[in-house]
């Protein structure tokens, strides 16, 4: 279990991470999102002790970080780092070597890993021979080659194709299915949705959000009906159920009051659409997104989301 209590880390007078506290259990994956510059990065940084918070604690397993922790933690940083001149065996065996392996282990693990990515051909090949997606592979391959019980990964899929990217998913959530503690770091809300069993939700520093996806949607959310329509559809405002409507082409988004029944109100649209002209191919219930509740409270708490820089 990772553990964080009341941690601050300041460079001056800006506060990169502000009192955040969370708790990571194992067999989870925990995603730690929010915009750019809301400070995932420094609080990964944090808990692998590269940086040292200035109050608070970071327990692991219920003690602070240790020299022999390293060896349970892996990490896949957001800025690639292999060195492009090593061969891919000789740079995985230097890693592996750095986790404490022995040669046989590492031998046994790169064989494995690179047979399951499809990439034994490339074995004895340098880095910089690779693809960036390969690259990818390769970097997260030395972050789960020793075997490591707390695993932090840091923007994953990024530069990956699709194909790649549902290769390294299922690898992710057969790690879960072992009992791993995964803290899942990003700023694209959609993937989040998709694998995460807990969300951690930050910006500016602060933990604006702590559940899972569905305690969210049901504590800050609000459904809404979407249309795929032409023709007249300037009656559906008029609808007293009816908080908003949002136009995206032939797809209409509506927002509904408080209280309303969504079923009912879908119904009395369909049956309105036939004497106002207006054409309806799909009509559905959309639950809201993370994006959509995040920008929300981010309004209402009068935050900027600064969407260029990252805090490191």
């Amino acid at each position: 279990m990772l553990q964080l209590n009341n941690i601050t880390k300041s460079y001056g007078k800006f506060k990169a991470v502000d009192n955040l506290s969370f708790t990571a259990e194992e067999g989870k994956i925990i995603g730690l999102i929010g915009p750019n510059g809301a400070g995932k990065s420094t609080t990964i940084r944090l808990i692998m002790n590269i940086l040292q918070p200035n109050s608070g604690e970071i327990l692991i397993n219920g003690h602070p970080y240790n020299d022999d922790d390293s060896d349970i933690i892996g990490y896949l940083p957001e800025e690639r780092g292999l060195y492009k001149k090593q061969k891919v065996s000789d740079m995985l065996r230097y890693l592996g070597s750095l986790k404490g392996m022995t040669a046989t282990d590492i031998e046994t693990q790169i064989d494995f890993w690179l047979k399951r990515f499809g990439l034994s051909s490339w074995k004895d090949k340098k880095i910089d021979a690779l693809s960036k997606g390969m690259s990818q592979k390769i970097q997260f391959i030395s972050a789960i080659m020793h075997s490591p019980k707390i695993i932090f990964l840091d923007e994953p899929f990024s530069g990956l194709d699709p194909v790649s990217s549902d290769e390294l998913l299922n690898v992710i959530k057969e790690l879960k299915t072992q009992g791993r503690v995964i803290l899942f770091s990003t700023h694209v809300m959609e993937t989040a949705e998709i694998i995460c069993d807990h969300i951690i939700m930050i910006n500016h520093g602060k933990k604006i959000l702590d559940g899972t996806l569905q305690e969210i949607r049901r504590q800050y959310g609000s459904d809404t009906i979407t249309i795929d329509c032409s023709g007249n559809h300037s009656f559906i405002s008029e609808i007293e159920s009816v908080a908003g409507v949002t136009e995206r082409g032939h797809e209409l988004n509506i927002s509904f009051k408080p209280g309303t029944d969504a079923k009912s109100l879908m119904a009395e649209i369909v049956t309105k659409a036939l004497t106002n002209n207006c054409s309806i191919s799909s009509i559905k219930v959309d639950e809201p997104s993370l994006h959509s509740i995040f920008v929300s409270i981010a309004a209402q708490n009068g935050e900027q989301l600064n969407q260029n820089t990252e805090n490191k």
